[in-house]
């Protein structure tokens, strides 16, 4: 199983690059360009403090839809298109798979963002990337535990991913001061009002608030595992 594991990482990691890197490029080139654009067209000098204004207000945009394309189908798309038969058909766990190509698509995620952030270096101005992949790394891994659970379990997931993440940001901005029942229902939907302010904390001061990384970190963990005991429960057809 180890070595048809590995034998099959080639082709998760070709697979990343074929169906979705090009696609993250795409996505992060127009939505980049729609942020710094009006920059460039004022022809106002960059500075180190206005470049990372610049860098909060897009890359906050651009993780979220990232991400979210990353992830989007991590596990249903080979139910869905019956790829299933063939992947399976040589002894190899499943949920040992899908855990691999989960970290696979995270490594191919980042190394997109290392290439965006490089342009916007070459660009617009040489900020570290640091804070800003850290940043990366933490949406990915909040987020990707949620969307590998749904995906195990739904064959179409991303409409379900797209309404659990848009209605998780929106409740919490309408129930954030709530009490009651409200409160109940805010505190069980993923913690996704924490990222609003961490992406600034960490370009500012290099750090993150332990509480929030761990609850962000700890909530998509859960459904992680979730994830991968219905795999291991449920027939992948």
């Amino acid at each position: 199983m180890s070595d048809n594991l590995r034998r099959y990482a080639l082709w998760q990691m070709r697979d990343f690059g074929r169906d979705r890197a090009i696609a993250l490029l795409i996505i992060g080139l127009a939505l980049g360009f729609t942020f710094v654009s009006p920059v460039k067209m004022m022809q106002v000098q960059i500075t180190e403090t206005s470049a990372k204004q610049l860098i909060m207000v897009s890359l906050q945009q651009i993780v979220y839809i990232c991400a979210f394309v990353a992830l989007n189908g991590i596990v249903s798309n080979d139910r869905k298109q019956g790829y299933y038969r063939f992947l399976f058909s040589k002894p190899v766990s499943i949920p040992a798979y899908y855990a691999q190509q989960f970290v696979i698509y995270f490594v191919g995620f980042m190394i997109v963002m290392a290439a965006l952030l490089g342009l916007f270096a070459f660009l617009v101005y040489p900020l570290s990337p640091v804070a800003p992949l850290t940043y990366c790394a933490i949406v990915y891994l909040s987020l990707g535990g949620i969307a590998f659970f749904i995906s195990s379990l739904f064959r179409f997931d991303w409409p379900i991913l797209a309404g659990v993440f848009l209605g998780s940001a929106l409740l919490h901005t309408i129930w954030q001061f709530s009490d009651g029942w409200r409160k109940l229902v805010i505190a069980a939907l993923p913690p996704l009002n924490k990222f609003s302010s961490m992406l600034g904390t960490l370009l500012d001061k290099g750090t993150v608030e332990t509480n929030d990384l761990l609850w962000l970190l700890g909530y998509s963990l859960l459904f992680f595992l979730a994830g991968l005991f219905v795999l291991r429960r449920r027939p992948i057809a």
